[in-house]
């Protein structure tokens, strides 16, 4: 069921809704279109009322050696943008500086 599911949308939504994307396959939705608060098994009455996510993780091989790329990736351009950043930041405030000693 949670395969299935997950297989069916795009892994930035994935990773957005994970733990609501579970309990949606886990649970199911009610006619108002609301994740049930509970999954009975009619055979024998057990109730499932709510599930605990330890790990997500694909269980490809090569699917997670990309995923671990593409996460080495996002954390290299965010701290390459941040160092941008803070490098324009620094340079203004210098240039900002210059410009009041000139004044003087």
């Amino acid at each position: 069921r949670v395969r299935g599911s997950v297989a069916q949308v795009p892994f930035d939504h994935f990773h957005r809704e994970s733990a609501s994307l579970i309990r949606q396959a886990v649970f199911g939705r009610d006619e108002g279109g609301h994740i049930r608060d509970s999954f009975a098994f009619p055979a024998n009455n057990l109730v499932f009322t709510n599930i605990d996510i330890q790990s997500v993780e694909p269980v490809d091989q090569k699917t997670r050696d990309s995923l671990q790329k593409s996460v080495q990736l996002a954390i290299e351009i965010t701290t390459k943008s941040q160092e941008a950043a803070a490098r324009h930041e620094a340079e203004r405030r210098e240039q900002e500086a210059k410009g009041k000693l000139e004044r003087q």
